[in-house]
């Protein structure tokens, strides 16, 4: 438990550092580039993203799993590393002429920024997070990216300067990842030593791999397609608006899917093992609470700070972007469940078929919800297909796992977040602040917001008879002891 409460928190961390990436780098791009270039940005990253996908064929899940489950034999990590990423160069290689050819041949409207983007598609075949996942060495990871987004920043700041620089602001963005994955690769030799493989070795593990694929490709849906929809039914700027206020969830999805981040790895080492169904079930527990407790609280507090923010963060002319953010806000708590249900329970013990019906049922509902909003509503029909798509998601997967997961002793503890949220969301609103300047009202909000919110959950920590609320404390009480 102490070492997933380090790991979770040093994932937590980076995420909250992540936070003053876009906070210095947003507002600076949003002014120079303006919304209709970084929707011209976003539209060819929504297009180039899937050839991306593509390469990785679901070995971020399948080979964190995997190197996972052979724990410290360093001859089968070895084996097991070459082979997998074998699929992913192969597949990387292939993809990237694949989008050339779209590039000279279909991409006339904007070749110059979608030819660039083809160096996302290398970071992505040189991406080996997933080994280091597997062997729970997040620092590594987390110590890289924080290294690529200060790199990135300096980048941006002193050479991009006016809107004719989006193809330097592209450039920046993907060759500084490209620049990060070769850093890890001096780093895993640490790990492994060199196996020859065969052909065959590498084959076995594509069809498993693929499976896992179909999620993954399918749940990018929710975001990159809806930018395609918007760009073509609705207005270029309009993807801009729509990528600036789901941007801002990044952060707090970045902080609960970081629950989901540590615990894989330790949950399929778990279920590796026999008589393995009460730890896991307590693990269980305890992250439903956890993802529950901050997802409520994420959601409420945008509500009640949205008109502040975007104002701040990206200027009056993103002003429509409230509605995106306050609408995609309230889809939280469905994807803090379904991350952990995914995470935790799902992909640890290969239960990839629920999985993967429940990313297609998601996906569907967007493009479906999309195709009949997206041209009479714009960003309001966007926003709700995005909302509906994970609700779906998060409710198939609760479905799935309902035999071996009792939801009932979730209700009181949802209840309390729930109600706790709706307070602070109302005192949040209510607040005027007038004589402050919009970064003071701000920073005055989300404290009063913090305070309201946790004082009202930690009174029912506190006295709640619930059985996993109390044997939470009792543990909580124990370490400070």
């Amino acid at each position: 438990m102490k070492n997933i409460a380090k790991n979770f928190f040093s994932n937590a961390f980076y995420q909250v550092f992540s936070i003053i990436f876009p906070l210095l780098t947003m507002p600076y791009i949003a002014r120079i580039l303006g919304a209709e270039k970084i929707g011209i940005y976003n539209y060819t990253y929504s297009i180039a993203i899937y050839f991306a996908l593509v390469v990785k064929l679901g070995v971020d899940h399948y080979g964190n799993r995997s190197i996972a489950k052979v724990g410290e034999d360093i001859e089968r990590r070895s084996i097991l590393f070459f082979e997998i990423f074998g699929i992913q160069l192969f597949s990387g290689i292939v993809c990237i002429l694949l989008y050339l050819v779209y590039v000279f041949n279909f991409a006339q409207q904007y070749q110059e920024i979608a030819l660039l983007q083809v160096f996302l598609i290398v970071s992505y075949m040189l991406d080996i997070n997933w080994f280091f996942y597997g062997i729970q060495q997040f620092n590594i990871v987390i110590v890289r990216n924080i290294l690529v987004k200060l790199s990135t920043l300096i980048f941006i700041f002193l050479l991009v300067k006016n809107q004719n620089d989006l193809w330097l602001y592209t450039l920046i963005m993907n060759g500084s990842a490209i620049a990060g994955f070769i850093i890890t690769w001096f780093q895993v030799k640490n790990y492994i030593f060199y196996k020859r493989i065969k052909l065959s070795e590498v084959t076995k593990h594509f069809k498993p791999s693929a499976i896992l694929f179909i999620p993954i490709v399918s749940a990018t849906i929710y975001t990159s397609f809806t930018s395609v929809f918007l760009g073509n039914l609705s207005s270029i700027k309009d993807v801009g608006f729509y990528n600036a206020g789901s941007q801002v969830l990044s952060m707090p999805k970045g902080i609960i899917a970081a629950l989901g981040t540590v615990m894989l790895p330790q949950m399929s080492a778990i279920y590796e093992r026999k008589d393995s169904k009460a730890e896991a079930t307590k693990y269980l527990n305890y992250s439903v609470i956890f993802a529950l407790f901050l997802s409520i609280a994420f959601a409420f507090g945008i509500l009640g700070v949205s008109k502040d923010f975007v104002p701040l963060f990206y200027g009056k002319d993103f002003n429509a972007s409230i509605l995106v953010l306050n609408g995609l806000a309230l889809y939280l708590p469905f994807y803090a469940l379904g991350n952990v249900i995914r995470t935790q329970y799902l992909i640890p013990q290969s239960k990839d078929r629920p999985f993967v019906v429940s990313v297609l049922l998601g996906a569907l509902t967007s493009i479906v919800v999309n195709l009949l909003l997206v041209k009479p509503l714009g960003l309001l029909g966007a926003t709700i297909a995005t909302f509906l798509s994970e609700s779906v998601l998060a409710v198939y997967q609760i479905f799935a796992a309902r035999k071996e997961i009792s939801f009932k002793i979730f209700i009181s503890p949802f209840i309390v977040f729930f109600i706790s949220g709706i307070v602070m969301m109302v005192i949040l609103n209510s607040l005027t602040l007038g004589g402050l300047s919009i970064f003071v009202r701000l920073l005055v909000k989300i404290g009063i917001g913090v305070i309201l919110y946790l004082l009202i959950t930690l009174i029912y920590f506190r006295y709640s008879k619930n059985d996993i609320i109390r044997s939470s404390r009792e543990w909580i009480m124990k370490k400070v002891r």
